[in-house]
């Protein structure tokens, strides 16, 4: 398993798809804030729009676009023409996915849905407030495009099972947008930027495959073929925080994971991500999440 495929496992990420817009002439869309663990996604079929962010930004998307919001943050979905006030559509079910529609034609088509992750996931927390994948920069033969032929497909035929299937897809969707803009745009700092240092790279991803080791300076400086001093310093600079730091919101990761998977007692969850005391991986927990580890165990199968 690579660096990035730890990442995502880690993170729980699965996806879902939810609704269909269907829109004609000026209209505008009001989206809310998501809780955390809520990435919403966009993606085009046909036509333009535009999405407005906090603080003004724009971005404008074209039949074939992609945007997902890591962070969940409000937005509203607008026709690229004249701006005008946000209404309500109305809403039609009876196929896979409930049609929301603004007039009577289709100017505009667009599948709607969220990306559902492990709140305060390294992977999420590393991503820019927004990820605008262009079909322009996207060869032909692109799986990307591919899947998402195969998600308008599905979407419109309503087979046996349609809703499974679509779904399952979202999870493959999530991360070939993912990929894409790892390529488009590269990372020139952060714990992603981090895997496209030759040498950094080695250590962080010996920390991502064995983070219950007692990892020391000495022996990551040794991966990373480096002094200890310019080890953590270059660390440090291009990550943004120390290796410990990441290194423990990996634990944190892993151990939330165990809680919501496994009925493993929690001295042997803290034994699993790296701690020899349950007392000291408990504070840490806390401190990280804002509850004890028991407690969110008890929180999460109450939610279930």
């Amino acid at each position: 398993m690579n660096a990035i495929d730890t990442l995502i496992t880690l993170a729980q990420v699965r996806g879902s798809l939810d609704l269909r817009c269907q829109f004609q002439g000026d209209w505008a869309l009001d989206h809310a804030p998501e809780v955390e663990g809520v990435a919403p996604y966009h993606v085009v079929l046909e036509g333009q729009c535009r999405i407005e962010l906090p603080g003004g930004r724009q971005l404008k998307l074209a039949a074939g676009d992609i945007v997902v919001l890591p962070g969940g943050f409000e937005h509203v979905v607008t026709s690229p023409g004249e701006r005008v006030a946000s209404g309500l559509p109305v809403i039609s079910n009876g196929g896979l996915l409930p049609i929301k529609r603004f007039g009577e034609g289709a100017e505009l088509d667009l599948l709607c849905g969220r990306f559902l992750y492990q709140p305060g996931a390294l992977l999420f927390s590393a991503l820019p407030d927004h990820l605008l994948i262009s079909s322009q920069a996207l060869n032909e033969g692109d799986p990307l495009r591919a899947l998402v032929a195969l998600l308008r497909s599905e979407a419109e035929a309503n087979r046996a099972g349609g809703q499974f299937m679509v779904n399952a897809l979202t999870s493959a969707l999530f991360t070939l947008v993912l990929r894409a803009h790892l390529e488009q745009s590269p990372q020139s700092e952060g714990s992603l930027a981090l895997l496209s240092d030759r040498r950094l790279g080695r250590a962080w991803q010996a920390m991502l495959q064995d983070p219950a080791h007692d990892w020391t300076v000495e022996a990551l400086a040794e991966l990373a073929s480096m002094s200890r001093a310019t080890f953590m310093r270059a660390f440090s600079k291009l990550a943004g925080r120390s290796p410990w730091a990441l290194l423990t919101q990996v634990r944190m990761q892993l151990a939330y994971g165990l809680l919501s998977r496994s009925q493993s007692g929690l001295s042997d969850i803290a034994a699993q991500v790296g701690y020899q005391s349950q007392a000291a991986f408990s504070k840490v927990f806390k401190d990280t999440y804002g509850m004890a580890p028991g407690q969110l165990r008890r929180s999460l199968d109450a939610g279930a």
